[in-house]
């Protein structure tokens, strides 16, 4: 499964909100759990995974998020702006990039940065 990292920035904006287990619009169950996980394994949020399925099989068949981690707060914190958001995302798509954890957040701080440098009148 391809992680989506539109899908992680929503399971952390619900999380921070206190709605973490309701459903995902566009999303089904299975896609949703498997995100929770990486999201914990990434260690955006704390929380537990029950697994179902046999050695490399293992699927997660129950995913409780229980709070945002420090770095979780700051990585949304990162992406939280709609704005910053959809120019992380199109910079991703022009130059050909698959989005990593550690590159989302470099290219959204630095899109968040000109904005307020443009905005500040640096």
């Amino acid at each position: 499964m391809k992680r989506d990292m539109e899908l992680v920035r929503k399971i952390l904006l619900a999380l921070e909100s206190g709605q973490a287990n309701l459903p995902i619009d566009g999303y089904d169950d299975d896609i949703i759990r498997y995100h929770k996980a990486l999201v914990i394994e990434a260690g955006l949020a704390d929380g537990s995974t029950l697994k179902t399925g046999v050695g490399s099989r293992e699927v997660p068949a129950d995913v409780m998020l229980t709070k945002l981690t420090w770095a979780g707060h700051e990585f949304l914190d990162t992406v939280r702006s709609d704005s910053v958001w959809a120019k992380t995302k199109q910079t991703f798509a022009s130059k050909g990039l698959d989005m990593t954890l550690d590159l989302v957040k470099s290219v959204a701080s630095s899109i968040a940065t000109g904005l307020i440098r443009g905005a500040a009148g640096i």
